[in-house]
């Protein structure tokens, strides 16, 4: 969805990666410099509550563990994209939640966390109609049997999962005076009843200063409190363990027991509860201290984001793996796909085809790339200079899925002129740099006859635009352009005023022409440009190019009319 949204800004300047957001990697320049963003946007995963009003089936699977699992990962984004921020820079962070843990709790913790370095920006002058809510100070953590707490010593053994248990501080605000120096009121919750919408949180972050927290000592300080507390736990079960022995050296002592029971009646009853209590008392708290160690391993040796060996690239202790280090973080894998290739304009194929469409010399130092498929590219792609320089940059560890735009691709005619074929997306990159007799001026008579035709004969068109189409070798593309600025004075007119040049490309038969745009585009087009009624439920038609007398009608969905495929 993303890579088809992009598609149709028909910029060069983008790249769409495939990446674990807290893994992005870190691109360094020829000065070994890290390379910055000046603007990051974070919407990141969310459990999506906010969306229930077109999305009511979230209600039957929520559950509060959802905030709960994914407010650490939310973290991991927000810190990592700090670090891949100018100073000066800004973030926005966003979902689609009005939990407070997926969203205050996070953004306040990170802003703790480096120290001044981000500041939360107050956007309140900002679009001015849109009614919001500002960010909350105070909220309660949910635990699993629906009770709230505000602090992480009141959450009871049962009521939360190990890694709930882990991440408690990280799920409630601050102190009120921390909460108030980093003006947490300056977030935005966008409310669904407000303006008919969905449920939103939004907060601007700007960098003010170079990030300067050492994060191997932060969490080697996460380690120790874990161990400390680990500690604690092991000193209370090990006076629990001496009170459990005499305990059972009393269980052990039947006749003594028994002379208890005689003597002191019902109060024998109450001690047997009271050893009881005491031994379901070590039981939790043998319970607690395994678990402690298994959330102690587990920020050891985090599965999800952890490296097999230390930042510094030293192995770690015990076959532990080090602790998330957003400055530093683990790589992911390369994709297992065909990597995109830079293209040399001067050798291979690509001189041949740049050659026969008479490519000027001011593109041919631009950035050409292509995935080569069984040593031949089949569709090319062109790219903006900044674009090129951050893939040279990156080299292999940029998963790129995606970037540039085709202007290149390979023709299914087999003697044809030229191999490959103009591409619609790719003609405003290409028009001003193509040899001038594959660049054809149409008037708006031609214009409609090659829209509302399939495959319309040249001798169709105007006697001007024959002789024109007649000096291009057949089985190649031309673009054909009507400039509405040059025939403001024709009597025959656009349906709706056109106000920049419309360029569509064309496959050059021998004794026709076929636009090469999809149908969608074309039906567009028919609407905008004939005033005709093209949606797909209405009886829209184009007329055949029929070579006798009984022509019939087709519709537009026909295949007959070319579509962009490449």
């Amino acid at each position: 969805m993303l890579v088809h949204q992009i598609n149709r800004l028909g910029s060069p300047n983008v790249v769409v990666t495939n990446h674990s957001g807290e893994r992005f990697p870190t691109i360094r320049n020829d000065a070994h410099e890290a390379v910055q963003f000046d603007r990051i946007l974070c919407d990141v995963p969310c459990s999506g509550d906010g969306t229930t009003r077109k999305n009511v089936r979230v209600w039957e699977k929520w559950s509060a563990d959802d905030a709960h699992a994914l407010n650490p990962l939310q973290i991991k984004i927000l810190q990592r994209a700090a670090y891949l921020l100018k100073t000066g820079g800004r973030i926005v962070y966003s979902t689609c939640s009005l939990n407070p843990v997926e969203n205050e709790a996070v953004v306040a913790h990170v802003l703790n966390h480096f120290e001044g370095a981000l500041r939360l920006v107050d956007v309140s002058g900002e679009l001015p109609a849109l009614k919001r809510r500002p960010g909350m100070k105070t909220w309660k953590f949910m635990a699993r049997d629906g009770s709230f707490h505000d602090s992480p010593e009141t959450v009871e053994a049962g009521t939360a999962t190990r890694g709930t248990r882990r991440h408690l501080e990280e799920f409630l605000p601050l102190s009120p005076e921390r909460m108030d120096e980093l003006h947490m009121e300056r977030c935005m919750r966008i409310y669904p009843h407000l303006q008919n919408t969905g449920g939103f949180f939004v907060a601007v972050i700007e960098k003010v200063a170079p990030i300067s927290v050492d994060e191997k000592k932060k969490a080697a300080e996460a380690a120790e409190r874990i161990s400390k507390r680990i500690d604690a736990r092991a000193a209370a079960r090990s006076e629990n363990d001496k009170i459990a022995e005499d305990v059972q050296s009393v269980e052990g002592d039947q006749p003594v027991c028994k002379r208890q029971k005689v003597e002191s009646g019902g109060d024998e009853e109450m001690a047997v509860e009271d050893i009881a209590d005491e031994n379901s008392a070590d039981k939790d708290i043998a319970d607690d201290d395994s678990a402690d160690k298994d959330i102690a391993d587990d920020d050891i040796a985090d599965d999800d984001s952890a490296d097999e060996d230390t930042a510094d690239g030293t192995p770690n202790v015990h076959g532990k793996r080090a602790p998330y280090l957003p400055d530093n973080p683990r790589e992911d894998p390369a994709l297992r796909e065909n990597p995109f290739v830079f293209m040399d304009p001067s050798t291979s194929d690509l001189k041949a085809v740049l050659d026969y469409y008479g490519i000027k010399e001011s593109m041919l130092g631009r950035g050409f790339l292509s995935r080569m498929e069984n040593g031949m590219f089949r569709t090319v792609y062109y790219v903006a200079d900044s674009v090129r320089q951050i893939m040279d940059y990156a080299g292999s560890r940029l998963r790129v899925v995606n970037t540039g735009i085709k202007v290149f691709g390979r023709s299914s005619v087999k003697e044809a002129g030229c191999a490959y074929r103009l591409v619609c997306e790719g003609v405003p990159q290409l028009l001003p740099h193509l040899g001038d007799k594959y660049v054809i001026e149409v008037p708006f008579a031609d214009l409609k006859t090659l829209i509302e035709h399939v495959n319309p004969l040249l001798s169709l068109m105007s006697e001007e635009t024959q002789r024109r189409v007649s000096k291009v070798a057949p089985s190649c593309s031309v673009i054909m352009c009507y400039d509405p600025a040059k025939h403001a004075d024709d009597e025959e007119k656009p349906f709706t005023r056109l106000t920049a040049l419309l360029s569509i490309p064309c496959w050059r038969g021998g004794a026709s022409l076929s636009a090469h745009i999809n149908k969608s585009q074309l039906r567009s087009l028919n609407h905008r440009v004939l005033g005709r009624v093209a949606d797909k439920n209405s009886t829209f038609k184009l007329d055949n190019n029929a070579r006798d007398s009984d022509s019939v009608a087709i519709s537009a969905d026909s295949p007959a009319v070319c579509a962009d495929d490449a």
